[in-house]
């Protein structure tokens, strides 16, 4: 009995080993279901069915059964062409029929009496309706990906255009690699409980989760498709949203680009907020400058037939580099403060409302409510911390926020600077990336 106990749950094991990671994998790929009628609306069992994706010139053939019912299964993504033919009927061809990933199209043939050498062609799209399960998920089309503004070029922002997508309050849509982080929750499910595929590979970071591994150029992409829940069992990995993103894969034609995108502070409209720092600014060459920027995005794309209806490629690469100053605030100390004297501290604080002690005009107490109150009072040491400690009663007389040596107040506070390019090194960035994939297409197949 132990024996065999250990030999199913060594079974088992194997199993989980080899099936596992094939599971993530049977969803990069769409469906078609279909049905074939004749004028009056009934069902025609017995016809003839051919499948021509328009990319690559793969056929696949079936024919209707016997409730005049179709299926063509596991698709690449891409356009095809449906030819039905029975006889005694006209020939029907249906173009331009679109299969997403992870999506079920559903269409409807009408076939007319007549010759079978006379056609008919029908250019209408099939109706996307998914009958066949619950899931709840969007496509985002290739047009999309490819001509929607993206401050960054980062597919990861087209996924916060999701329904119920909520980001994290560090979530930085121009990130990518190391610094950048994947913090979107669909649905209300945690931010790192998401599922992101590549052509079916896994994409996650396995040691937080939160971040991806590959970021493809949006040009390289062909489309994606978010599961946001009540998705299939083959699903595994994370309880959140499914993410199946598919690459382009090449085809029969050659196809390629080249582009260039550019951001400069020079071409920047000036910041009102950063003008008003010009008012008491410490030095009024650096003071109110505009952010240093130069981002520059640039790649290429190329894909076609290695030995044209059999064996196809696909190549992107793409480098993202930015440099981008960075705005930071600190305190300047003034001479006084330099030589150990804080007494303009003081005077703030004697602004906010501190009451000073006429027995000892070094401390001061800071007392809660309006003017005049009896509040409780928290006594404050003095903020005269003089350099020599012998000559602490040096300045026991003189006011609080005025200078012992001049007897004007001190002007000191919070400054903001803006180095100039010059003189302050910008945080750079260099984020390059590139895919390769090669596609073969088997024999037509035969299915019923």
């Amino acid at each position: 009995m132990g024996s065999r106990l250990l030999k199913l749950i060594a079974v088992l094991a194997v199993s989980l080993v080899t099936f596992l990671p094939l599971s993530f994998a049977q969803k990069t790929t769409g469906d078609i279901d279909g049905t074939v009628t004749d004028q009056s609306g009934a069902m025609l069992p017995g016809c003839a069915l051919t499948l021509t994706d328009q990319a690559t010139g793969a056929v696949r053939k079936t024919t209707s059964n016997a409730q005049g019912s179709f299926s063509f299964l596991t698709l690449p993504v891409g356009n095809y062409t449906i030819n039905a033919t029975k006889e005694g009927f006209k020939a029907l061809t249906q173009k331009n029929v679109e299969v997403h990933v992870a999506t079920v199209a559903t269409i409807t043939l009408g076939l007319e009496i007549g010759a079978a050498t006379e056609m008919v062609t029908v250019e209408a799209k099939a109706v996307l309706l998914n009958t066949e399960n619950g899931e709840v998920g969007n496509v985002m089309l290739s047009e999309q990906v490819s001509q929607l503004p993206l401050n960054g070029r980062n597919f990861i922002e087209l996924t916060t255009l999701m329904p119920g997508a909520a980001v994290g309050g560090g979530f930085d849509n121009k990130a990518k690699g190391l610094l950048a982080g994947v913090d979107i929750s669909f649905s209300g499910a945690p931010a790192n409980a998401n599922q992101w595929q590549v052509n079916g590979s896994n994409n996650n970071d396995l040691g937080s989760q939160r971040t991806i591994l590959i970021y493809p150029s949006v040009d390289a992409i062909q489309e994606f498709k978010i599961l946001r829940n009540s998705y299939g069992a083959e699903y595994g990995g994370a309880g959140g949203a499914q993410i199946n993103l598919i690459t382009k894969a090449g085809g029969n034609a050659f196809h390629g680009d080249v582009y260039y995108f550019g951001r400069n502070d020079k071409l920047d409209a000036a910041n009102f907020f950063l003008g008003q720092q010009k008012q008491g600014c410490v030095d009024q060459a650096v003071c109110g400058k505009k952010n240093f920027l130069r981002r520059n995005d640039y790649g290429f794309t190329v894909g076609g037939p290695i030995k044209k209806d059999k064996l196809f490629f696909f190549y992107s690469e793409e480098w993202n580099k930015e440099r981008r100053g960075q705005v930071r605030q600190n305190w300047i100390p003034t001479p006084a403060e330099i030589g150990g004297n804080f007494n303009d501290l003081a005077a703030a604080r004697i602004a906010a409302g501190a009451i000073v002690n006429p027995a000892d005009p070094k401390t001061f107490s800071l007392q809660y409510g309006a003017a005049g109150s009896t509040g409780p009072q928290i006594p404050c040491g003095g903020p005269a911390m003089p350099n020599d400690p012998n000559a602490a009663d040096a300045s026991a007389g003189v006011p609080f926020g005025v200078d012992p040596a001049t007897g004007v107040p001190f002007t000191g506070g919070q400054v903001t600077l803006f180095p100039p390019a010059n003189s302050a090194r910008a945080a750079r960035l260099i984020f390059p990336s590139f895919q390769f994939r090669i596609s073969a297409i088997s024999a037509p197949r035969m299915t019923g």
